[in-house]
């Protein structure tokens, strides 16, 4: 099952089960036009570190981009925006927490990297359907992959 499913049931289990779209800037340009807000937008995975451990399993380290954005008024200042990167960055946080506890079977799926830290910036007036938001960045690793004897 491609990460993207594990990322999509997290979203789905925020506080107001946010939209979510998964593509390239592009698609996700196009796709937002349809999309009901707040969403969170995902773009591929830039690649993933296969690191083979001692018993012989793989474990998969990848980095993740995703944005939390609010649908915004053309005309509307940054400051006026003010609140919707709060929102998103309370939205970003609840995410952290909830894919660091995500189960998918009877062991946890994703390990949030605790050697790095995830980046969060704030997103003004994206995409042409105008959206605010924030831009989280964070390094996991996929868990529970077998071994391969």
């Amino acid at each position: 099952m491609p990460i993207r499913n594990q990322i999509y049931n997290i979203t789905q289990s925020l506080t107001g089960a946010p939209g979510f779209i998964y593509g390239t800037a592009n698609e996700l340009n196009r796709l937002a036009d349809d999309e009901a807000f707040p969403c969170v937008f995902m773009y591929p995975l830039p690649g993933i570190e296969l690191s083979p451990t001692i018993n012989g399993s793989v474990s998969n380290n990848f980095t993740l981009n995703l944005e939390f954005l609010f649908n915004t008024d053309f005309d509307q200042y940054t400051a006026d925006n003010e609140v919707y990167v709060s929102r998103a960055l309370k939205l970003a946080n609840e995410f952290l927490v909830k894919a660091s506890r995500y189960q998918e079977g009877p062991s946890r799926y994703f390990k949030v990297m605790a050697n790095s830290k995830a980046k969060c910036v704030p997103v003004y007036n994206k995409y042409d359907v105008n959206t605010t938001g924030v831009s989280l960045t964070l390094n996991l690793q996929a868990m529970g992959f077998e071994s391969f004897n």
